[in-house]
């Protein structure tokens, strides 16, 4: 196999911005994809963590969720997004429903 061969997927991704970063330069990547650990071809569905630095996704920094906030802290945030993703995906595996990404508009 390539070297380049990636573990994982990103079907979906929400990024949001770290508390610990004013400037918006440190960022989470909650994502939505398949990951294959093993490289052997059979991918399964899962919810993951990234973290980007000044614009540069960072592979070996794991996410750190901090709780020290006056407003909403990152664990918040990432939690709410991680349940989004879950949710969207367990509902359509589930039911089978297709998800539709083209805009709707309500008259």
């Amino acid at each position: 196999m390539s070297r380049e061969f990636k573990v994982y997927n990103i079907e979906e991704e929400i990024i949001i911005d770290a508390n610990h970063s004013p400037d918006g330069s440190v960022k989470y990547h909650v994502c939505y994809g398949a990951v294959d650990w093993r490289k052997n071809g059979k991918r399964r569905p899962a919810v993951f963590i990234l973290m980007s630095y000044n614009g540069r996704m960072s592979y070996q920094t794991p996410a750190h969720l901090t709780f020290d906030s006056e407003e909403t802290t990152d664990f918040d945030k990432v939690y709410e997004a991680l349940t989004y993703l879950r949710m969207k995906y367990l509902v359509n595996k589930k039911y089978q429903v297709e998800v539709h990404t083209d805009a709707v508009t309500m008259k």
